[in-house]
């Protein structure tokens, strides 16, 4: 994982497998999934909370709620950037935002929006962080707050027109 010289932000790479198309000749759907699953897993990594603070203190984190935009196509063998940032974070849990780029290129692929909690493996339980891996949480977010809110963040679907319904002449019938 290296980080974005313009933003700060940690990015991490992948490549899209010809493996990962549909039949619509584009990356499917699960295959953003699993790049941003990746991406999720490096960064976790990053700050301290990854296979090995699992395997010593029987922690680990698991995705609660997750929402992801697509927002353009991408076909086989381009390289892919995602970029992780923190929007919020308290003593259990932490509020992910990440973000789809092909390399090389400002445009939006996609973005995957989650919601992350630090578990005991044993009691199945949410549980807070250690206080050494909160401190570095919580750096990260003031860090990274600076930054205007991504506007996809916290976006639900809805088919709701942007355009006012048209009115039905008096007297119509639908």
């Amino acid at each position: 994982m290296s980080t974005n010289p313009q933003n700060g932000l940690p990015r991490y790479r992948s490549r899209v497998d010809p493996d990962w198309l549909d039949y619509n000749g584009h990356m499917n759907v699960a295959y953003y999934t699993l790049v941003f699953d990746k991406a999720g897993e490096a960064w976790v990594e990053s700050v301290g909370m990854g296979e090995a603070h699992t395997r010593e203190t029987g922690y680990s984190w698991m995705v609660a709620e997750a929402h992801i935009t697509y927002q353009n196509e991408v076909r086989s063998g381009e390289q892919l950037e995602v970029e992780t940032r923190v929007l919020a974070v308290d003593d259990k849990r932490i509020h992910l935002f990440q973000t789809m780029f092909k390399q090389g290129d400002t445009g939006v692929v996609a973005t995957n929006e989650q919601l992350i909690l630090h578990v005991d493996l044993h009691l199945r339980r949410v549980q807070p962080f250690p206080a050494e891996i909160y401190a570095k949480l919580r750096q990260l977010w003031t860090m990274q707050d600076r930054f205007a809110p991504p506007v996809e963040a916290g976006r639900s679907i809805s088919m709701a027109s942007r355009r006012p319904k048209p009115t039905l002449p008096q007297g119509s019938q639908r």
